[in-house]
């Protein structure tokens, strides 16, 4: 009897077992195994959002060894953008004079080369390229410009031009290396042909005064201005990203001829971008005059549309009243879900990895969504916990604020209704409960300038922005 009785609590516990693995639902975000929904012991709801789209105030600023947008960008949607790329190079070594026999130098060439990453946009672009030099009156100083920061004085004389095929800018080419056998072969590289004055202008320097040291070089040259002529491209779809920091890559080179052992022949002389010592700046405005972005991000209530555009861009406003309210319970999933509407050319700008925090609106502060949020402490945004990256499948964000909701219900930590949407190129977190700062930003977006999305706002007929949560009564 006793065996029978184990036998059939056994069999109880299988069937019991094989019920609730049947009645599961699964998350989007993979967190974990949730009850299913049956009305009465665990709970389905879904809070209003109200949304709003605002212009960020951004601050955001490209470091000498990021990736540094160029180029300009019509977008029907969000209207136009235009980057442009300041920086310096200096002789490769200091206190020294970089050619051979000066007095016999005949310059053959000038070449501008840049190290071309990635592009963002419509590959088919065909852009116009100006080289100009950074006036002596500008206050190009240093790095870490703002992006928004006000264009750089440059001289009025153009140094070079070039028409680029975006198409080609991966391309190899055979590029010279002194004589006339020496040839290399190298690829992702931009070449802009300067004029020979300038290199005639460099080898007339010396020691005494442009050559004495870096920061004399500077006193003579302050640096290169690469600018997008935007009148004079005829495709204007994409930006083009360039790295400064590999040398091999980036660089000016003057080609020559001079007397060596009492025989002309041909030699080169290479300026570089010092990594160390180096200024740049990546200056990024955006237009959008007459644009659906425009016209949506004027900060009314709960339209259908909202348009989110990286930075410099736009941000949403996101107030859920019932939060406030709430009453205590076991929340197993709280996800906000984010819905992507189709958009024109939206096959050439793609959507960016979207970021939400806390949005204390009384002290005009931001928080990092409390525990959901999730870093390495190193300068990375943790998608896989948090949410962020869009779901090619679904077309949907969404964002994991479980904990975040029940650390509010559960924990007596402060309750905040609003929250801030938003793709920026990169954000600073602050932690709660203690604030404080990792001492690092986090890099959410990896390209300036790249990338805009349009998403269901709080009034959308049937794609609303919205929060949901799966629980059960305590």
């Amino acid at each position: 009897m006793k065996h029978i009785f184990i036998a059939v609590i056994c069999m109880t516990s299988i069937l019991l077992t094989q019920e609730s693995c049947q009645r599961i639902d699964t998350t989007d975000l993979g967190i974990g195994l949730i009850p299913a929904v049956d009305n009465v012991n665990t709970f389905d709801t879904t809070l209003e959002v109200i949304t709003s789209t605002f212009f960020l105030d951004d601050s955001s600023s490209v470091s000498r060894t990021e990736d540094h947008a160029w180029g300009f960008m019509v977008d029907p949607e969000f209207g136009s953008t235009s980057a442009g790329i300041y920086f310096d190079v200096q002789p490769a070594a200091s206190g020294t004079y970089p050619f051979i026999n000066k007095d016999s130098i005949t310059v053959d060439s000038v070449y501008l080369s840049l190290n071309y990453t990635k592009l963002y946009g419509d590959s088919n672009s065909v852009e116009n390229m100006r080289v100009y030099e950074i006036s002596q009156n500008s206050e190009f100083l240093d790095s870490l410009y703002p992006v928004s920061h006000p264009d750089f004085a440059i001289l009025p004389a153009l140094l070079g031009e070039k028409t680029i095929n975006f198409t080609t800018l991966n391309d190899p080419q055979t590029i010279k290396k002194g004589s006339d056998t020496g040839l290399a072969l190298e690829s992702n590289i931009l070449r802009v042909r300067l004029n020979n004055a300038f290199g005639t202008r460099l080898v007339n320097y010396d020691t005494t005064n442009a050559y004495k040291s870096d920061s004399a070089f500077v006193q003579s040259f302050k640096g290169f201005a690469v600018l997008v002529d935007s009148t004079g491209s005829t495709r204007k779809k994409a930006l083009a990203y360039f790295n400064l920091t590999d040398n091999t890559k980036t660089r000016l080179t003057v080609y020559y001829r001079t007397i060596k052992a009492g025989i002309r022949d041909t030699a080169y002389t290479e300026f570089v971008y010092k990594n160390q010592v180096a200024k740049s700046a990546n200056l990024v405005k955006r237009t959008i005059t007459g644009s659906n972005y425009a016209r949506n991000a004027t900060g009314a209530i709960n339209q259908d549309k909202l348009y989110i555009q990286s930075s410099p861009g736009s941000f949403v406003k996101m107030s859920i009243p019932a939060l406030t309210n709430l009453s205590n319970r076991l929340i197993y999933k709280a996800e906000l879900i984010v819905e992507k509407l189709p958009s024109l050319e939206d096959n050439y700008f793609t959507a960016p990895v979207l970021f939400a925090d806390i949005w204390d609106f009384d002290n005009k502060r931001y928080y990092s969504i409390p525990t959901d949020f999730s870093t390495d402490y190193a300068g990375t945004y943790n998608y896989a916990d948090f949410g962020g990256i869009i779901n090619a499948k679904t077309n949907r964000y969404i964002f994991n604020f479980t904990r975040a909701i029940q650390g509010m219900l559960t924990r007596k930590q402060t309750v905040y209704s609003v929250f801030r949407l938003y793709a920026p190129f990169s954000t600073w977190p602050t932690y709660l409960p203690l604030v404080f700062g990792n001492g690092s930003p986090i890099h959410v977006n990896g390209s300036i300038g790249a990338g805009r999305v349009v998403v269901g706002g709080g009034g959308h007929p049937t794609q609303k922005l919205r929060l949901r949560i799966i629980y059960s009564k305590i």
